[in-house]
C-alpha cells in the first residue's frame, strides 16, 4: 500500500511524520500546528525497536475504539485503569498493556512515573532455574508491551496538557537515567534490563525519538507551563541527556529558557535549582536565563528556602558554565557561613561548592574556613567519595586557602584505605598536585598514589601524567622508581602535550634527576621548537634548568639557539621558585651551622 494513502484519513502527528521520513515516503504533509519545524532526520540505521514502533503505529490507526475528533481526525476514547495498587514494574506494565487502547495521556503519564519509581528500587536478583527456562519467552513479551505503550505515549503526546506532558516527560527521564547507569548490574530478563537494553544499549535513536516529539509537541502550549512544570520538564531533558536542535537552528533549551526567564520570581527554590542545574548539565548555556536567575535570588530577603544540595547545584552550574554573577556569590558565601553547622549538606555538595568557588575564582576564606572545619569533624570519612575528596584539595590548592589540619586528616584518610582503585587517574594526578601547590608534605600519601600510578599508568592523558610528576618533583618527593616506570608512558603522551606540560614534565625529571633518553630526544625537541610561541616566561625557566640539566648528564639534546636564547632571558628575569626539596637541604645545612647561600644567579640564570 502507498505509504502516503495509509495515513490520510488521520491526523499527521510528528511520530507519523518522522515515521514516514525514516521509512522513506515520498511526499510529506508539511501542515503542522507549530511555527517551529520538527528536527532533520538523517538516514542513520534505526534500530528494531523504532522500526517496531513505526509499525505499529501505523497498524494502530485502523484498529482500536476510537470516536470522531472535531477536527476530521480520529481520536480514541479514553479510560484508564486503576494503578495504584501495583506493587511491580511487571504487575503496572501489564495492566497498562491491557489498556493501553484505551487510556489517556494522564494514564500514560501516572504510568511512567510508577515505572520510574519501581525501577530505582532494588531488583530481585538472580532467576532461578525454572525462571531461567522461560526468561525469553518473557523477556519478549515483555519487551513487546513496553513497546505497545511508547507507541501509545507517542500517539498521545499532542493531546497532552502541560502537566501530564511534564509529568511523562519526568518518568521517562528518570528512567533513562536509571537505566544508563545501572543496567549492567540487572538480572538478565528482568524489566530493569530490558528498558536498559531498549533505551540505552540499542536505544539512542529510539530515545531521541521520544524526546524529540515531546519537545515539538510542547512548543505550542510551552506558556501555559506553571513554573514547577517547567521547571521538572526541562530537567527531565538533562536527566536524559538529550538536547534537540530545530532545523531552524533553534535549541530546546534556548525555547525553554525564553519563555522561564520572565517568570523566574514565581519560581520556588527547587524550581531555580533544577533549571540551572539542567543548563549546566547538558552545556546548554543561555547567559540571559543565569544572568536573571542570578538577580532573582541576590534579590530573595533570605535563602533558607533552599536546601543545601539545591544551593550546591547553583553554584556548580555558575561555575561550570562559566557564568559569572559575583553577587550571587557573595549571597550564598554569605548564607552559608551564616549557618550554624553544615551537618545537613553531603559530602557531595561541600565538595561541589568548594569546587565551584575556586573554578569561579570567587574568594572567600571563611567559606572555605566553614567547609574545611565542617569535613575534619566529620565522624565517617568513608562517606566522602573519591572524586570529593579529589575536588575539596583542589578546590582549597587552586583558591589557595590553607588549611593543614584538613590536608592532614584526608591524607591520612586516603593513606588508610586498602587501595586506591576508585579514584580515577585526573583524582590522582589533582590529589597530588593539590598537597604540592599548597606545600603539604605527606610522604606516606605520595607513595601510595605512587603505587597506584605506576599500576595504571596507561590510563592517564597528558595533562594528567604532566601534573602527576611536577607535583612529585615539586613536593620534594623524588621517587626515581615512579620517574623511570613513567617512562613508558610520558614518552608515548609527550606529542599530545601542550607548552607548559612539556615544561612540567622537562622539569619534573630534571629535579628527580632520571635522564629517560625515550622522553627527551630529537622528538621531544621538535615538538618543544613547534610550541616555542606558546610557552610563558615560567614555562622558559623550566625548561632552561633542564636544558642545564641535560648538560650536566653530558648528553647531546639540546634545544635550538632560537629557544634556548629565550629560555636563558626568562631564566634571568624570573624570580626563583626553589622546590620543597631545596628547602629541606637549606634548612639541613643552616642546622648544622652553615650559612649556605640559597640562590645563586649566574648569566646562564
Amino acid at each position: 500500500m502507498d505509504t502516503n494513502k495509509k495515513i490520510m484519513g488521520i491526523r499527521k502527528s510528528p511520530l507519523a511524520i518522522t515515521a514516514l521520513i525514516l521509512l522513506g515516503a515520498s511526499h510529506i504533509p508539511t501542515t503542522t500546528p507549530f511555527s517551529i519545524k520538527p528536527p532533520i532526520i538523517t538516514n542513520s540505521p534505526t534500530s528494531a525497536v523504532v522500526v517496531r514502533w513505526q509499525s505499529q503505529l501505523h497498524s494502530s490507526s485502523s484498529t482500536g475504539p476510537r470516536r470522531l475528533a472535531h477536527d476530521g481526525g480520529v481520536q480514541r476514547t479514553t479510560r484508564d485503569p486503576d494503578m495504584r495498587n501495583c506493587k511491580t514494574i511487571e504487575e503496572v506494565t501489564q495492566m497498562a498493556y491491557d489498556h493501553v487502547d484505551n487510556m489517556s495521556p494522564r494514564g500514560v503519564a501516572a504510568y511512567w512515573t510508577l515505572v520510574s519509581k519501581f525501577l530505582q528500587q532494588r531488583s530481585r536478583g538472580p532467576p532461578t532455574k525454572n525462571a531461567q527456562s522461560e526468561g525469553d519467552q518473557t523477556q519478549q513479551q515483555m519487551a513487546h508491551q513496553f513497546d505497545s505503550i511508547f507507541v501509545r505515549t507517542l500517539e498521545g503526546i499532542e493531546s497532552c496538557g502541560y502537566r501530564d506532558l511534564a509529568q511523562t516527560t519526568m518518568g521517562l527521564g528518570k528512567i533513562m537515567k536509571f537505566a544508563g547507569n545501572s543496567g549492567k548490574r540487572l538480572p538478565k530478563g528482568s524489566p530493569h534490563q530490558i528498558l536498559h537494553n531498549h533505551l540505552v544499549v540499542n536505544g539512542t535513536k529510539n530515545k531521541q525519538i521520544i524526546f524529540d516529539q515531546i519537545a515539538r509537541a510542547s512548543i505550542p502550549i510551552l506558556h501555559e507551563f506553571d513554573a514547577r512544570s517547567l521547571s521538572n520538564f526541562i530537567y527531565a531533558y538533562a536527566l536524559a541527556e538529550c538536547t534537540p536542535k530545530f532545523e531552524d537552528g533553534s535549541a530546546f533549551f534556548d525555547i525553554v529558557a525564553i519563555e522561564a526567564i520572565p517568570n523566574l520570581k514565581r519560581f520556588n527554590s527547587q524550581d531555580l535549582s533544577n533549571m540551572l542545574w539542567a543548563h549546566a548539565t547538558t552545556e546548554e548555556t543561555n547567559s540571559a536565563l543565569f544572568e536573571e536567575g542570578g538577580d532573582t535570588i541576590v534579590a530573595l530577603d533570605s535563602l533558607n528556602e533552599f536546601e543545601p544540595q539545591g544551593i550546591s547545584n547553583i553554584v556548580w552550574a555558575y561555575a561550570t558554565l562559566d557564568e559569572a554573577h559575583p553577587m550571587l556569590f557573595k549571597k550564598i558565601a554569605g548564607h552559608i557561613d551564616a549557618l550554624d553547622n553544615l551537618e545537613k549538606f553531603y559530602p557531595q555538595a561541600l565538595s561541589n561548592i568548594s569546587w565551584a568557588y575556586a573554578t569561579a575564582r570567587e574568594s572567600y576564606p571563611q567559606l572555605f574556613k566553614k567547609i574545611a572545619d565542617s569535613v575534619i569533624t566529620r565522624k565517617y570519612l568513608i562517606e566522602f567519595k573519591p572524586q570529593a575528596l579529589s575536588n575539596i584539595v583542589w578546590a582549597f590548592a587552586t583558591a589557595n586557602e590553607s588549611h593543614p589540619k584538613l590536608f592532614k586528616i584526608l591524607s591520612d584518610h586516603i593513606t588508610a584505605l586498602d587501595n586506591l582503585d576508585g579514584f580515577k587517574p585526573e583524582e590522582l594526578s589533582d590529589l597530588v598536585w593539590a598537597y604540592a601547590s599548597m606545600k603539604e608534605s605527606h610522604p606516606l600519601l605520595f607513595q601510595k598514589v605512587a603505587e597506584a600510578a605506576i599500576k595504571r599508568q596507561t590510563e592517564f592523558d597528558s595533562p594528567g601524567i604532566a601534573n602527576l610528576v611536577w607535583a612529585f618533583a615539586s613536593n620534594g618527593q623524588i621517587d626515581q622508581h615512579l620517574f623511570t616506570s613513567l617512562e613508558p608512558t610520558v614518552g608515548t603522551l609527550v606529542s599530545k602535550c601542550n607548552s607548559q606540560e612539556l615544561a612540567n614534565i622537562a622539569w619534573a625529571y630534571a629535579v628527580a634527576n632520571v635522564a629517560a633518553p625515550s622522553v627527551f630526544n630529537d622528538d621531544f625537541i621538535q615538538i618543544c621548537l613547534e610550541n616555542e610561541d606558546e610557552f610563558t616566561l615560567e614555562a622558559l625557566s623550566q625548561l632552561h634548568q633542564w636544558q642545564l640539566w641535560q648538560e650536566q648528564l653530558e648528553t647531546n639534546i639540546r634545544l635550538p639557539p632560537s629557544l634556548e636564547e629565550k629560555c636563558n632571558g626568562a631564566s634571568v628575569s624570573t624570580l626563583p621558585r626553589p622546590s620543597d626539596l631545596q628547602h629541606d637541604v637549606i634548612s639541613e645545612l643552616s642546622s648544622s651551622g652553615l650559612q649556605p647561600e640559597e640562590e645563586a644567579l649566574t648569566k646562564r640564570g
